[in-house]
Protein backbone atom coordinates (compact mmCIF):
# COMPACT_ATOMS: atom_id res chain seq x y z
CA UNK A 1 0.00 0.00 0.00
CA UNK A 2 1.06 3.39 -0.64
CA UNK A 3 0.79 6.12 2.03
CA UNK A 4 2.35 7.95 4.86
CA UNK A 5 3.84 5.74 7.23
CA UNK A 6 3.61 7.00 10.87
CA UNK A 7 6.64 6.38 13.83
CA UNK A 8 6.46 6.35 17.17
CA UNK A 9 9.12 8.37 18.67
CA UNK A 10 9.00 7.58 22.60
CA UNK A 11 11.48 4.28 22.00
CA UNK A 12 14.50 5.41 23.59
CA UNK A 13 13.36 8.24 25.25
CA UNK A 14 14.59 6.95 28.44
CA UNK A 15 18.15 7.30 26.51
CA UNK A 16 17.73 11.47 25.44
CA UNK A 17 16.84 12.27 29.13
CA UNK A 18 20.12 10.17 30.62
CA UNK A 19 22.24 12.16 28.22
CA UNK A 20 20.32 15.65 28.82
CA UNK A 21 21.91 15.55 32.34
CA UNK A 22 24.56 13.60 34.22
CA UNK A 23 23.18 13.79 37.41
CA UNK A 24 19.92 12.13 36.51
CA UNK A 25 20.49 7.59 37.11
CA UNK A 26 16.95 6.69 36.31
CA UNK A 27 14.44 7.96 34.10
CA UNK A 28 10.33 5.69 33.61
CA UNK A 29 8.08 7.25 31.90
CA UNK A 30 4.50 6.46 32.62
CA UNK A 31 0.92 7.10 30.52
CA UNK A 32 -1.82 8.18 32.53
CA UNK A 33 -3.10 4.56 33.03
CA UNK A 34 -0.03 3.79 35.05
CA UNK A 35 1.35 1.91 32.85
CA UNK A 36 4.90 1.96 32.36
CA UNK A 37 5.81 2.88 28.59
CA UNK A 38 9.89 2.44 29.21
CA UNK A 39 12.48 2.58 32.00
CA UNK A 40 16.17 2.71 32.24
CA UNK A 41 18.57 3.25 35.17
CA UNK A 42 22.45 3.81 34.69
CA UNK A 43 25.18 1.66 37.05
CA UNK A 44 25.58 4.29 39.18
CA UNK A 45 21.72 4.34 40.53
CA UNK A 46 21.83 5.04 44.46
CA UNK A 47 18.98 2.63 44.94
CA UNK A 48 18.29 -0.97 43.52
CA UNK A 49 16.65 -0.50 39.50
CA UNK A 50 13.79 -2.76 40.77
CA UNK A 51 12.98 -0.53 43.53
CA UNK A 52 12.74 2.76 41.40
CA UNK A 53 10.55 0.61 38.80
CA UNK A 54 8.58 -0.54 41.70
CA UNK A 55 7.84 3.22 42.74
CA UNK A 56 7.65 4.52 39.29
CA UNK A 57 4.57 1.83 38.66
CA UNK A 58 2.68 3.26 41.61
CA UNK A 59 3.74 6.51 42.71
CA UNK A 60 2.89 8.63 40.08
CA UNK A 61 -0.75 8.65 39.93
CA UNK A 62 -0.85 8.69 43.92
CA UNK A 63 1.24 11.41 44.38
CA UNK A 64 0.05 13.77 40.83
CA UNK A 65 -3.25 12.79 41.91
CA UNK A 66 -3.61 13.23 45.73
CA UNK A 67 -1.53 16.85 45.52
CA UNK A 68 -2.36 17.85 41.92
CA UNK A 69 -6.33 17.67 41.53
CA UNK A 70 -6.85 19.04 45.51
CA UNK A 71 -4.84 22.20 45.06
CA UNK A 72 -5.04 22.56 41.31
CA UNK A 73 -7.59 25.42 41.45
CA UNK A 74 -6.37 27.45 43.85
CA UNK A 75 -2.72 27.18 42.49
CA UNK A 76 -3.18 26.06 39.15
CA UNK A 77 -1.40 22.95 37.37
CA UNK A 78 1.23 20.90 39.07
CA UNK A 79 4.57 20.60 37.05
CA UNK A 80 6.47 18.53 38.96
CA UNK A 81 6.94 17.34 42.53
CA UNK A 82 10.56 16.55 44.90
CA UNK A 83 11.20 13.77 47.06
CA UNK A 84 14.57 14.61 48.97
CA UNK A 85 16.19 11.39 50.58
CA UNK A 86 19.65 11.29 52.05
CA UNK A 87 20.78 10.99 48.67
CA UNK A 88 19.00 11.14 46.02
CA UNK A 89 16.00 12.86 45.01
CA UNK A 90 13.00 11.41 43.40
CA UNK A 91 10.86 13.74 40.97
CA UNK A 92 7.55 13.29 38.83
CA UNK A 93 7.40 15.66 36.17
CA UNK A 94 3.45 16.00 34.90
CA UNK A 95 3.47 16.43 31.04
CA UNK A 96 0.63 16.24 28.58
CA UNK A 97 0.80 12.79 27.87
CA UNK A 98 2.57 11.32 30.09
CA UNK A 99 4.50 11.53 33.48
CA UNK A 100 8.40 10.98 33.96
CA UNK A 101 10.04 10.06 37.04
CA UNK A 102 13.37 10.55 37.79
CA UNK A 103 16.00 9.80 40.46
CA UNK A 104 18.48 12.18 40.79
CA UNK A 105 21.38 13.05 42.48
CA UNK A 106 21.00 16.02 45.11
CA UNK A 107 20.76 19.27 42.57
CA UNK A 108 19.11 22.27 43.15
CA UNK A 109 15.73 24.22 42.11
CA UNK A 110 17.52 25.85 38.93
CA UNK A 111 18.77 22.19 37.90
CA UNK A 112 15.52 20.77 38.31
CA UNK A 113 13.47 23.87 36.31
CA UNK A 114 16.38 23.27 33.85
CA UNK A 115 15.04 19.32 33.19
CA UNK A 116 11.88 20.45 33.30
CA UNK A 117 11.66 22.92 30.23
CA UNK A 118 14.09 19.99 28.70
CA UNK A 119 11.18 17.45 28.98
CA UNK A 120 8.29 19.80 27.74
CA UNK A 121 10.69 20.54 24.63
CA UNK A 122 10.95 16.99 23.66
CA UNK A 123 7.37 16.31 24.35
CA UNK A 124 6.21 18.75 21.65
CA UNK A 125 9.44 17.70 19.56
CA UNK A 126 8.50 13.81 19.53
CA UNK A 127 4.35 14.31 19.91
CA UNK A 128 3.38 15.52 16.68
CA UNK A 129 4.43 11.74 14.78
CA UNK A 130 6.66 12.71 11.61
CA UNK A 131 5.18 11.57 8.03
CA UNK A 132 7.76 9.51 6.11
CA UNK A 133 6.53 8.97 2.63
CA UNK A 134 6.68 5.42 1.15
CA UNK A 135 7.26 4.44 -2.11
Amino acid sequence: MIGPMYMDFKVGRADLILKSNSAIQYVATIDYSNKVIESKGRDSLVLPEDKAKEFASIGPLLVMGALGHKLETSCGPLGFVVGRFERALVVIYQLRAEMVVLVTGIIGMDELEEIASFLHKTEEKLASPRIIPTS
